[in-house]
């Protein structure tokens, strides 16, 4: 890519009402002596080529009296939050029917009390100082919305060289990842996600870190949430098989825990769903193991409940060496869509046959009967439990005999009258 120094033209180009809601933040802040700016992904992304429309803006030196001004300036603009401990806020603009949220911060830097701990916060007036408690210097660029400034770019680090050469490189700072942990998910989320390379002192850094010991089982220590918003994302990447090969080969894994072992295939494909590649990567250790890193990561119990089915219903199958579709149907029919697919990808690792879960998606599961309660109380059945009970079972044998007709069917529910 080539070497940019301002992107208004980038800016003119997206949507009319966010570089609207730009512009009138640029001009309000200069207004009241603020210098406002554009940070993080949506530069980056807009200098990749991406769309991003999530708005991160930067004051200096405080966001307040922006935020202040543009509720009181900005017709149907709101506080959505505010959090002075990190002098942040979150307005909402309300323009032709879109709610646009944005977060505002003001220049700030950040000591940590010990490694994964919450931030203390502290006010400053110099954004370089702002752009150097970020993570990569590819997110620390920020983008001038002032008038006689727009789309002028801030490049403190050297960010737009390191896009252009397809590296991720650490702001200057030794303690990036031992300050937040979950930076090292990050710097290999950002590697697989872009297709770009870690630098070498970065990697030197990473490496350091893991291999200290400090961050084995890290969710134990720390809030389970913050590493599981950064597994999220990086499982949820449409290259899944790079990004689980990178996760054991960085040895960022120790930091979920240290008994994790790397598949021996990485037979994930793009998945709707982050769960599938962690339910792959956490089968091989014991139960316990499994339970207690789904409850550090502090996931809801439906999520639970996703990855254990799968598990229960794998070993069941495992035992059953030649299911017939019955088995198959009883085995799945209670099971989420996410929980086969976990199941399938499972099967595959360990070479078994995954036609009869193929057959019941794409045939056994779509069986109808042709006969209703209403027929059975016809029969003589009262309503109630028995009517659902009969059903089944005549459902089951239609499983076994898909060509039933609707006489069959009354036939065979004819055997369950008490």
């Amino acid at each position: 890519m080539e070497e940019v120094r301002n992107i208004k033209n980038i800016l003119e180009n997206i949507d009319k009402d966010h570089f609207y809601l730009l512009t009138e933040v640029g001009k309000i802040s200069k207004e009241i002596n603020q210098k406002s700016y554009l940070v993080g992904g949506m530069v980056r992304d807009l200098l990749l080529g991406f769309d991003n429309l999530d708005i991160d803006i930067v004051v200096e030196d405080n966001a307040a009296l922006l935020a202040d001004a543009l509720i009181s300036k900005i017709p149907n603009c709101e506080l959505s939050a505010k959090h002075d401990r990190f002098h942040t806020a979150k307005v909402i603009f309300n323009i032709n029917g879109k709610k646009i949220p944005v977060d505002l911060a003001s220049t700030r830097t950040e000591t940590y009390e010990f490694p994964g701990a919450l931030p203390s916060v502290q006010r400053t007036n110099s954004l370089k100082e702002d752009l150097n408690r970020r993570d990569f210097t590819i997110n620390a660029l920020a983008v001038s919305l002032l008038p006689d400034s727009f789309g002028n770019i801030v490049d403190s680090f050297g960010g737009l060289e390191d896009l252009k050469n397809k590296k991720i490189k650490v702001v200057p700072n030794e303690n990036i990842f031992t300050d937040d942990p979950t930076r090292m998910i990050r710097a290999i989320r950002f590697a697989t996600k872009f297709n770009f390379e870690i630098e070498e002192k970065t990697k030197a850094l990473l490496e350091k870190a893991m291999s200290s010991g400090k961050f084995d089982n890290l969710i134990e220590k720390i809030r389970g949430d913050r590493v599981k918003i950064e597994i999220r994302y990086l499982f949820n990447l449409p290259n899944i098989e790079q990004a689980i090969k990178i996760f054991f080969e960085s040895k960022v894994y120790r930091m979920v825990s240290t008994k994790l072992m790397e598949p021996e295939s990485r037979r994930v494909r793009e998945s709707e769903s982050w769960l599938v590649a962690l339910a792959f990567i956490i089968n091989k250790i014991n139960n316990n193991e499994q339970e207690k890193i789904m409850k550090n990561l502090q996931m809801t119990g439906d999520e639970i409940k996703i990855i254990t089915s799968a598990f229960n219903a794998n070993k069941l199958l495992l035992e059953n060496k030649n299911p017939d579709s019955l088995f198959i149907y009883k085995l799945l029919k209670g099971l989420s869509n996410q929980s086969i697919e976990i199941l399938k990808i499972l099967c595959k690792d360990v070479a078994c046959n995954v036609s009869p879960i193929d057959e019941y998606l794409n045939n056994t599961s779509k069986i109808k009967l042709h006969i209703t309660g209403q027929d059975l109380i016809s029969m003589g059945i009262p309503s109630g439990k028995q009517i659902g009970e009969i059903l089944d079972k005549v459902l089951e044998a239609k499983i076994n005999n898909p060509n039933m007709t609707k006489d069959d069917e009354l036939k065979e529910a004819k055997k369950f009258l008490l």
